[in-house]
């Protein structure tokens, strides 16, 4: 009985192609150099067979292999028992599945970095923060873009990738602490959520520069010398912890996506 064709598509693809033992491809210059062996042989006389083993010609009685393979699994049978063949048979289909996944994980998590991007310059937000106390750019728009990015896309994050996850959750949370604090009062020595105390002292005020870019700026005129220094003093660590943070997510998007589009 011949190998149906749906077996041989089925081997061929759940492989990838490549021996199931030494991994090798068994497919080149379009030319087929791998063997469908049989696991347990269609004789009773035959490697790993037995009287009471009918003919099976299925995808679940055959291996892809190499030519080398082959010939060594039947030749010493005793060395390459049943269990044997369907375990590794079994692992490396599962691999070219996870690495199958993988891949269009990965492409997922690219195409989600790439569209944030498109409306987060990402790679000028540490300049953005190291003019703080002073002044911070009104592009330093992140959690709102990022909720909408969210709303727009709810299968796109989590992301794939748990580190990746992770490591954008620090950064984004530390861009927040950064822009709550752009939107507090403060009166006396203590600072107070935006619309929580009613005070003309205003920490921060909209800014339009002379190239129309916008900004919040830290209010002086109605701040005391103390104050000020106590913004500079309680901004600090906050821009410093953001600067960590967008840092270490930069670093590990270089290296694991190469087709990021800043």
């Amino acid at each position: 009985m011949a190998i149906n064709q749906i077996d041989i598509k089925k081997l061929f693809s759940r492989s990838a192609g490549q021996c199931n033992i030494c991994k090798r491809n068994v497919i080149e210059d379009e030319v087929v150099i791998g063997e469908m062996a049989h696991i347990i042989a269609k004789s009773p006389k035959g490697p790993r067979g037995n009287e009471n083993t009918p003919k099976n010609d299925t995808y679940d009685n055959l291996i892809l292999l190499c030519s080398i393979d082959h010939k060594k699994v039947d030749s010493r049978p005793s060395d390459y028992p049943e269990h044997w063949l369907r375990e590794v048979k079994s692992i490396h289909e599962a691999d070219i599945t996870a690495r199958l996944n993988r891949n269009r994980e990965y492409e997922q998590d690219l195409n989600s970095l790439n569209v944030l991007f498109e409306f987060i310059p990402f790679l000028k937000l540490r300049g953005m923060a190291m003019d703080l106390p002073h002044k911070l750019s009104l592009d330093f728009d992140i959690s709102d873009v990022f909720f909408n990015f969210r709303k727009g896309n709810p299968q796109a994050y989590p992301f794939w990738d748990k580190e990746l996850t992770r490591l954008w959750e620090t950064f984004l949370s530390n861009a927040e602490k950064i822009e709550n604090f752009t939107l507090s009062n403060i009166c006396g020595d203590k600072f107070y959520s935006f619309g929580e105390f009613g005070t003309d002292y205003i920490g921060y005020n909209t800014y339009v520069g002379d190239d129309n870019e916008k900004f919040v700026v830290m209010n002086k005129r109605f701040l005391s010398n103390e104050q000020i220094g106590l913004v500079e003093q309680t901004v600090s660590p906050l821009v410093q912890s953001f600067i960590y943070s967008h840092t270490a997510l930069v670093n590990y998007i270089r290296f694991q996506f190469e087709g990021i589009k800043w």
